[in-house]
């Protein structure tokens, strides 16, 4: 070895995964033919360097398995070693890599933490206390991402509206007349869009040969994916997330907040009065059902 500063494998160009696969006879092959074409084209008498020409030759002592079996074990074991050394580099970056994300968490939930015990949604509770709720314009995401392939489809079936007042949330989607009074429907909070990648996140099927997405996600993936960017703030441009409390596996993701409107009481009186379907009427109709709580029409 004296005279090599690489291991000889690595001179024949070889990489360790090659010479982990091959058994030693057919590498050995392998090598003269590789050390034959290295004779002609470095080799001081074709034109080549004299240096060059030496590495190579020293090289092919170290691995002529004819002549010295020993060495050609031993620069094999070293060089195949390499691959764990590698894989276990790998691993050490991904580690790293893991435990800085994990850290940049750990403080954000600290400042998420302190931001809901000061906050507790002060400013819904304010706007409670004022008599007053909060209508929002949003954008349907699930539906666009489901639908949005197909022609001549109405953009208004992308769009709805949400009003928060006090103990109940009004639903509509924009092309409905009304609005509907979802029961047992909680706010839990809203991200912003960059933060986070819904359409790997949410519940999905796998129909015809593509999938088609659900609009929640499960719990245990809100919290491991979104709580440390959940705030209780409701913002243009982030997605807005509920749940319902009879089932608190499913966390439902509404879609992005493209406006907010704050209403006061008698407009939202209004609204429920003579804009909202009302449960005792619609369980009469025959061109409605209902569905998780949701009055659906056909």
């Amino acid at each position: 070895m004296e005279g090599l500063k690489k291991n000889p494998f690595e001179i024949f160009g070889l990489t360790p995964k090659i010479v982990k696969e091959l058994d030693e006879e057919n590498l050995f092959r392998l090598i003269k033919a590789i050390y034959k074409v290295f004779q002609m084209i470095h080799h001081p008498d074709k034109g080549g360097e004299s240096k060059k020409a030496l590495e190579i030759n020293l090289a092919f002592e170290c691995l002529n398995l004819e002549k010295n079996f020993e060495s050609f074990k031993n620069f094999k074991k070293k060089y195949i070693e390499r691959l764990s050394r590698k894989t276990m580099q790998k691993k050490i970056e991904e580690l790293k890599t893991q435990n800085r994300k994990f850290q940049f968490h750990n403080e954000l939930l600290k400042e998420r933490f302190w931001q809901f015990v000061e906050n507790q949604y002060e400013f819904l509770q304010k706007l409670i206390d004022q008599e007053k709720g909060l209508k929002l314009k949003i954008f349907d995401i699930v539906s666009y991402m489901n639908l949005s392939h197909i022609r001549k489809i109405r953009k208004q079936l992308f769009f709805k509206e949400i009003i928060l007042f006090k103990k109940f949330i009004l639903k509509r989607k924009s092309y409905e007349e009304f609005f509907r009074n979802i029961i047992n429907y909680k706010y839990i909070g809203s991200i912003k869009r960059e933060y986070i990648e819904p359409w790997v996140l949410l519940e999905r099927d796998l129909k015809e040969g593509s999938y088609n997405f659900k609009n929640f996600l499960s719990k245990e993936t809100f919290i491991k994916e979104c709580l440390v960017y959940l705030e209780p703030d409701i913002r243009p441009n982030s997605y807005i997330f509920f749940y319902s409390s009879e089932n608190f596996e499913k966390v439902i993701l509404e879609g992005v907040v493209i406006k907010q409107e704050i209403l006061d009481k008698e407009g939202i009186l209004d609204i429920f009065k003579n804009r909202v379907i009302q449960q005792e009427n619609m369980i009469q109709k025959e061109n409605f059902k209902w569905t998780n709580n949701e009055i659906v029409e056909y």
